[in-house]
C-alpha cells in the first residue's frame, strides 16, 4: 500500500475510484459504510453499480453525464447505498476526474447523512403536526421574538377571535397590539418569562372583537427558532367556565343556606313537636286505660288505643327527623366516656322482645362480656334499635334476628344484627342508606317507616369513629355492621 492510500485510509469520508465500472480502490470507511466483510481483492473485482440503490442508479448515470460531459452537475448530491446485510443507507457523493496511476479514472468521496436525514424528516414532521395544530385549534397561538417582541405568526383562531387581519398583525410588536385589557400585564409577563423559560395557567383579561373584555389563561414557552430566542404564547378563553363554575357555586350555596335553614328549623322544632304529640299520648292512654272512670261505649277504649298507636309511630318518625336535622346542622353531641356497652344492648333486645314475639320471630344475642368501649351510651342505644327495629320489620314470621358484640381481628370491635329476612340488592342498598329512602316505595307498600334507620345509624356510628358496613342478598337476609377502631376498645379489669 502507498502513501496516498494509507492517507486515504485515515480520512472519514469514503473514498472509492472506478476504472469504468470496475473499482480500482475504495478505502476502509467505504467498506465499513457499505458493512463489507469480504477481501478487498474481491470487493474490487465486483461492479460498481451493484452497491447503489435500484431507484438511484438513473440519477447516477445523469449525474455523471452532467458532470463530466457538460459541466452544469452541482459539485455534490443525495444518493443511496445498499449495504451488504441489506440496509440503505444514505451519503452525499462529490465525484471528480483523477489520474490514478496514469489512467483517467472517476474518484467519488461518500460522507454517510442516514442520521442527519432521520433527524430531518423527524424535524419536518414535527414541523407538519405544529403547523396543522397551529392552524386548527381554537386556542389562540401568537410566535414573537423575544429581542424586540416582534409577531412573526399569528393562528386563525387569534384573528378571528380579535377581528384583525393577517397583514395588520405580522411585524407589529407585542406592546402594540393593543389587546390586554391591563396595559402592565404583558411586560410584567415576558419579564417573568424570561427567568422562567415558561409560564402556565396564568390569569388575564383581554379586549376580544367588539371592545369585549374576556377572561383568558395564558401558557408561554421560550423556544428556539434557528439559533434565535422566540416566544410562543397560548391563549385559552375561560370566560363561560368561569360563568358557569359561579352559577354552580351560587346554586351550590343556595341548597346549601336552604338544606342548613330547613335542619335549623327542625332541630329546634323539637320541643314545639313534641309536647303536643306527649299531651295526645298521654290522655289517649287515660282514655285507653279508663283512669278516670268508664267511657260508656268498648268502641272508645279501641279507638283511644289507635290514637295512641298513631301517635306513637309518628313521634317515632319526629324524632328520627329531628335526629337526623341535628346531624346536618352540625348539632348532634356525642359525650364519650368508656362504656360498658352490655346493659344498654341488653336493655334494647328487652325492648323489641315483645315485637319480635308478635311478629314470630326468633330473637337471639350473643355479647362479649370482657370489653368496655368509648361511646356515647345514648348513641349505642340508638344505633341498637334503630339495627334491631329494621331487622325485625323486614323478616317474615318463622326467621330470626340475632345481635352480636366481638373482637375483630385487629382489636376493635364489631356490633352487628341479623337476620333471615327479604333482603336487598346493592342498588336497594344505596337507595336504603340516603334519607328517606325506602326499597319498597309503592303506595302498598307492607312495612311502614320514615327510612331513617340505616341513615340515622351511619351517622351514629360516624360521630362515634365507627363504621357502619352492610352484607346483603334478596331472600338470604341482611347483616349490618358497625365497626370501632382498636383504639376505642379496651378489655375491662378483672375480665376473663
Amino acid at each position: 500500500m502507498d502513501g496516498t492510500e494509507v492517507l486515504l485510509d485515515a480520512l472519514a469520508e469514503g473514498v472509492m475510484v472506478r476504472d469504468g465500472d470496475r473499482f480500482v480502490f475504495a478505502n476502509q470507511t467505504l467498506l465499513k459504510i457499505l458493512g463489507y466483510t469480504g477481501t478487498m481483492s474481491s470487493f474490487l473485482e465486483g461492479g460498481v453499480e451493484r452497491w447503489v440503490h435500484p431507484d438511484d442508479r438513473p440519477v447516477v448515470r445523469d449525474y455523471h453525464e452532467r458532470r463530466f460531459n457538460n459541466g452544469d452537475a452541482p459539485e455534490s448530491y443525495e444518493m443511496r447505498l445498499v449495504r451488504e446485510d441489506g440496509e440503505t443507507r444514505w451519503v452525499t457523493c462529490r465525484a471528480s476526474l483523477i489520474d490514478w496511476n496514469g489512467k483517467r479514472c472517476v474518484a467519488g468521496c461518500f460522507y454517510d447523512i442516514t442520521e442527519q436525514k432521520a433527524k430531518h424528516r423527524e424535524l419536518e414532521r414535527a414541523d407538519s403536526i405544529f403547523r396543522n395544530i397551529f392552524r386548527l385549534t381554537p386556542e389562540v397561538m401568537l410566535i414573537s421574538r423575544l429581542s424586540d417582541g416582534e409577531i412573526i405568526d399569528v393562528n386563525p383562531a387569534f384573528l378571528n377571535m380579535f377581528g384583525r387581519r393577517r397583514d395588520e398583525v405580522i411585524g407589529l410588536a407585542t406592546p402594540d397590539l393593543d389587546i390586554w385589557a391591563d396595559p402592565t400585564f404583558l411586560g410584567r409577563f415576558v419579564e417573568e418569562l424570561k427567568m422562567t423559560a415558561s409560564m402556565t395557567d396564568v390569569p388575564t383579561t383581554v379586549r376580544t372583537r367588539g371592545n369585549l373584555i374576556r377572561h383568558f389563561r395564558i401558557f408561554a414557552q421560550k423556544v428556539d427558532v434557528e439559533g434565535e430566542p422566540m416566544l410562543l404564547l397560548i391563549g385559552r378563553d375561560v370566560t363561560e367556565d368561569l360563568v358557569q363554575a359561579q352559577e354552580l357555586q351560587r346554586s351550590k350555596d343556595t341548597a346549601e343556606l336552604a338544606n342548613r335553614a330547613k335542619s335549623e328549623f327542625l332541630a329546634n322544632m323539637s320541643h314545639e313537636l313534641r309536647t303536643p304529640l306527649n299531651a295526645i299520648l298521654g290522655f289517649a292512654e287515660i282514655l285507653r286505660d279508663e283512669m278516670v272512670g268508664p267511657l260508656g261505649s268498648p268502641r272508645y277504649k279501641e279507638y283511644a288505643q289507635d290514637i295512641h298507636e298513631s301517635g306513637t309511630h309518628l313521634l317515632s318518625i319526629i324524632n328520627d327527623i329531628l335526629d337526623l336535622s341535628k346531624v346536618e346542622a352540625g348539632r348532634l353531641e356525642a359525650y364519650l366516656t368508656w362504656i360498658n356497652p352490655l346493659e344498654s344492648l341488653e336493655m334494647c333486645m328487652t325492648l323489641v322482645q315483645q315485637r319480635a314475639f308478635e311478629a314470630s320471630l326468633s330473637l337471639e344475642h350473643h355479647f362479649d362480656q370482657t370489653v368496655l368501649i368509648e361511646a356515647d351510651e345514648r348513641l349505642i342505644k340508638q344505633i341498637a334499635l334503630n339495627l334491631l327495629s329494621n331487622a325485625i320489620k323486614f323478616t317474615e314470621p318463622g326467621g330470626s334476628v340475632s345481635m352480636k358484640l366481638e373482637k375483630t381481628g385487629n382489636g376493635g370491635l364489631c356490633l352487628s344484627v341479623s337476620d333471615t329476612g327479604i333482603g336487598m340488592t346493592a342498588g336497594e342498598i344505596k337507595i336504603a342508606k340516603r334519607p328517606f329512602g325506602q326499597v319498597d316505595s309503592s303506595l302498598s307498600r307492607r312495612h311502614e317507616g320514615s327510612g331513617l334507620g340505616l341513615p340515622l345509624v351511619s351517622a351514629f356510628s360516624e360521630k362515634l369513629n365507627a363504621t357502619m358496613t352492610i352484607d346483603s342478598r334478596p331472600g338470604y337476609g341482611t347483616r349490618v355492621n358497625v365497626v370501632f377502631p382498636p383504639f376505642k376498645v379496651k378489655v375491662r379489669t378483672g375480665a376473663n
